[in-house]
């Protein structure tokens, strides 16, 4: 039974989209079954009490409840649930309408219009919604107070009709305002959560993505590889001598001098490109839809790049060279021993007298 609720609730939620948007589709779910049954119910009491015309309009309502969880889940997307929502407040407004034209059972209709505030303004947002409850309020207006009731079938007195209004602008504000303090934590929250995970993946010297934040990008082509099977490179940088630079000059410079080779490194990037720093003055390329000519030959600009190019800080002119190692991967590779490749070219490099690219075919 919990199981059949759970599913039911959830209809239409997905995995890749954001907590908001999940929240807000098991809320329709939940909101459509709670007004498909009450409506349903209300609609077979007043048919027994012999009152037609709301019997008529409460199952109508009832269709309406349960077609708007019929589309959301039917369509699936954004379009669709914007139906769906629109759909719902629509019905719900009009059912209120008219138990305020009718009376409802005993002239007690009206009082459901207490339901409005909170739901329009949860699903449309504070703007739409504040924009959308302005016009019901109107129409409540103008059925209310229409010369000689002539828009009335029932009859209220007229202290009644000012506190409803009274009563439902107090719930109409209380509701604006608890959503628009809803929507402000929540972009607060989200902005947040962006600003850390930002955090989480960038190295704080570089700005560059870090270790984690390339190992992300690497499994996410290397996922795209296994579908689309074309090939991608990578390659290994490593600033030639870094540690005699820190030992000569103390750690202040080698840090300056990583921040001043990684502005060089990633202004040679290629749009699709992606560059990490891999680890102390190490750095990851990674090159999508790209052979090994292509990639070589990206690494040798980048190289070329930092070899005409001295590094001037605090009035001193630094050379900074490069080694790289280069590999491909296909299908058939796996990411390990992609990255083990790489580290034996980049030493093999090194190795040869530093300054130079290798590929890992070579080896």
């Amino acid at each position: 039974m919990l199981n059949a609720i759970n599913h039911f609730v959830s209809r239409g939620t997905k995995r890749h989209y954001d907590d908001e948007t999940n929240r807000r589709i098991i809320v329709i779910n939940l909101f459509s079954a709670v007004g498909t049954s009450i409506t349903f119910v209300l609609g077979i009491r007043a048919l027994f009490s012999q009152d037609h015309t709301l019997a008529f309009t409460l199952f109508i309502a009832s269709i309406l409840f349960a077609l708007s969880q019929a589309v959301q889940v039917s369509s699936g997307t954004a379009k669709g649930r914007i139906i769906s929502v629109t759909l719902l407040i629509t019905c719900l407004m009009m059912l209120m309408a008219t138990l305020i034209i009718t009376g409802g059972n005993a002239s007690t209709g009206p009082l459901w219009i207490y339901t409005v505030p909170p739901v329009t303004m949860f699903f449309a947002g504070f703007r739409r919604g504040l924009f959308t409850l302005s016009g019901f309020t109107a129409i409540i207006v103008v059925l209310l107070f229409s010369p000689n009731d002539a828009l009335l079938l029932t009859t209220y007195t007229y202290e009644f009709k000012t506190r409803l209004l009274y009563s439902f602008l107090t719930v109409s504000f209380l509701s604006a305002f608890y959503e628009y303090s809803r929507q402000k934590s929540y972009d607060t929250a989200v902005f947040l959560s962006e600003k850390f995970e930002k955090q989480a993946l960038h190295d704080s010297l570089t700005h560059l993505l870090n270790r984690r934040g390339g190992q992300q990008q690497l499994e996410q082509e290397y996922s795209r590889l296994q579908r689309s099977k074309k090939p991608f490179a990578i390659a290994l940088a490593d600033i030639d001598r870094f540690k005699s630079i820190n030992d000569a000059l103390g750690h202040e410079v080698g840090d300056e001098v990583l921040k001043r080779v990684a502005g060089k490194l990633n202004s040679r990037l290629r749009g699709q490109d992606v560059l990490s720093r891999w680890g102390g003055e190490e750095f990851l390329f990674i090159y999508p839809e790209t052979d090994e000519a292509n990639a070589m030959s990206a690494a040798e600009q980048v190289r070329k790049l930092l070899d005409e190019s001295p590094v001037v800080i605090n009035g001193q002119t630094r050379n900074v060279t490069i080694s790289i190692g280069v590999t491909v991967l296909t299908p058939s590779t796996s990411l390990s021993d992609a990255l083990i490749k790489a580290d034996k070219a980049l030493y093999k490099a090194k190795d040869s007298g530093r300054n130079q690219v290798i590929a890992a075919s070579s080896l």
